[in-house]
């Protein structure tokens, strides 16, 4: 793995010259994969794809070729190094401080991809350093990106961070023959007790595949409403709105939307995942109500809006309503000027109506919304705090060979939080990771919706609502669920902390209380 950080700053790997890049603006981690992620690092003019803006602090998956902008400056993928020649090695390992490493170490002096392991063709193991402060292997610094010859036995050290090699997930040639016996012991086993496999089968788990396949992709279009606590002039004056619109305009901001003016429902990505036999799913309270969740950006752009339309008489629909009312006789001025006075100093509400939700399931094709199965939300925690909802297929059915390769079991759900033992007890996450755009822009590509897997720890002891996990978790994967090595569930993915290698998860016993809840309902 390699890290490029690009911005105007001398010290980084790629320097742009414009004064409306930011010092530090993005940042590329080439992966050992092949794979290229890119983040915006909070820049203050923004990071394009495809001339789509991206979040900040969320990376995205990009591809070789890409139009990729930073402000004004378009990236020039000659800068950008090749991917290696791995054709040597049969087995790569990364060393580092970010959770994307099979050998993770800590440290203010560990890079976050600091050096990688590579296992030759030729059985011999190589260490190569890509880091700030170096890596030393039996007490001898090693050059940068020249492989290193090293044993089981060396003594490792990344940043001053010793490294267990012994305790690290690596097949030492001298180990290969543990795994030939390993497997030949295993088919032994198979045989002697094939029958009583086959017929435990049918009760089995449901394996990872399965459950990928039981994980959906939410695409959701929603409007933005807005109303005033105190109005006055609500039923006094016609055709005074009793409630605003907001939505996206044409050069994709949000914007108010006012007679003779264009906006569409904004759009958002996030995932879902089957808990019953009649469609139901588990996701984020947030993805069933996101105007609840508005970043605090989009809520002072949506006050702006609103005084700005109160106060402007250039732009105001309102001002040309009340002048027409007082001409008429029908508001006295002294009474309108009061009333105005109140609508002034009202506070708003914010709230929201969904437009369209629906689910792509796993490695399927969409080119259109009609192509999507259409949902809706049925419960939600109603806490902000319990990030929890159901949302429904309309057709009340999960499609067969979802049931048949199995789906989440809510009803063995594993509940008590406090049987979660940080940093030693390993949980998987399921979701879908923005590649590019959000909302409904990746539906006319045509492109086939695959989940990500994640390994993670819990990395802090739960409290009542929620779990901080190590896990770098990308837009998209709100309402992943987290499952154990038993393929317990034991939470919902909600969010991660903006920088840093940290996500929350909801603790599984709300959404399995809203299902008991929905389902004793009906």
């Amino acid at each position: 793995m390699r890290l490029l950080k690009i911005g105007r700053d001398a010290a980084c790997d790629i320097v742009l010259y414009s004064e409306n890049v930011s010092s530090l603006h993005a940042e590329l981690t080439l992966l050992n994969s092949g794979d290229i992620q890119l983040e915006d690092k909070g820049s203050r003019n923004g990071t394009f794809v495809m001339n789509q803006p991206i979040k900040p602090g969320k990376p995205v998956n990009i591809r070789r070729g890409d139009a990729v902008r930073f402000a004004d400056v378009e990236l020039q993928w000659s800068q950008v190094p090749q991917p290696e020649d791995n054709s040597a090695y049969k087995a790569i390992y990364g060393i580092g401080s970010h959770f994307n490493n099979d050998i993770q170490i800590s440290g203010n002096t560990v890079s976050r991809y600091h050096a990688t392991i590579k296992v030759g063709r030729d059985n011999k193991v190589y260490i190569v350093d890509h880091s700030k402060n170096g890596t030393t292997v039996d007490g001898r610094k090693i050059a940068a990106n020249v492989p290193t010859r090293i044993k089981k036995s060396s003594a490792v050290v990344c940043g001053g961070v010793p490294v267990n090699l012994k305790a690290a997930p690596i097949q030492w040639p001298s180990e290969a023959w543990k795994a030939v016996v390993g497997i030949a012991a295993s088919l032994l086993v198979l045989v002697g007790v094939g029958v009583g496999i086959w017929a435990a089968w049918p009760n089995s788990k449901p394996n990872i595949k399965a459950l990928e396949k039981a994980t959906a992709c939410v695409f959701e279009q929603y409007y933005v409403q807005v109303t005033y606590k105190d109005d006055p002039f609500i039923g006094h004056i016609k055709g005074w709105p009793e409630k605003w619109t907001f939505g996206i305009d044409n050069n994709g901001n949000l914007a108010l939307g006012t007679p003779g003016s264009n906006i569409s429902p904004i759009g958002a990505r996030g995932t879902a995942f089957f808990i019953s036999k009649d469609g139901e799913m588990g996701t984020n309270r947030h993805i069933a109500l996101p105007w609840e969740y508005l970043p605090e950006n989009a809520v002072e752009t949506i006050k702006q809006a609103m005084e700005k339309n109160l106060n402007d008489n250039s732009s105001s629909i309102l001002v040309p309503l009340l002048n027409a009312a007082i001409n008429s006789g029908k508001v006295p001025v002294e009474e309108a000027r009061a009333w105005f006075t109140r609508l002034q100093k009202s506070e708003i509400n914010i709230s929201g109506s969904m437009e369209y939700i629906g689910v792509a399931l796993t490695g399927t094709n969409f080119t259109t919304i009609a192509d999507l199965y259409s949902c809706q939300v049925i419960a939600e925690s109603g806490d902000k705090e319990r990030d929890v909802a159901l949302i429904r297929l309309n057709s009340k059915k999960t499609p067969d060979d979802i049931v048949k390769g199995g789906i989440f079991d809510i009803e063995n759900a594993r509940v008590d939080e406090t049987s979660l033992i940080p940093q030693e007890e390993e949980l998987t996450t399921i979701g879908y990771p923005s590649e590019f755009g959000t909302g409904m822009n990746l539906i006319t590509k045509g492109t086939e919706y695959l989940p990500t897997v994640h390994r993670t720890y819990v990395s802090k002891t739960p409290d009542d609502d929620m779990f901080q996990l190590q896990s770098n978790v990308v837009g998209g994967q709100s309402g992943s669920p987290i499952i154990d090595k038993e393929h317990r569930l034991v939470g919902v993915v909600f969010g991660s902390y903006r920088g840093t290698d940290v996500a929350y998860g909801c603790n599984i016993k709300h959404l399995k209380a809203l299902y008991d809840k929905n389902k004793a309902r009906n």
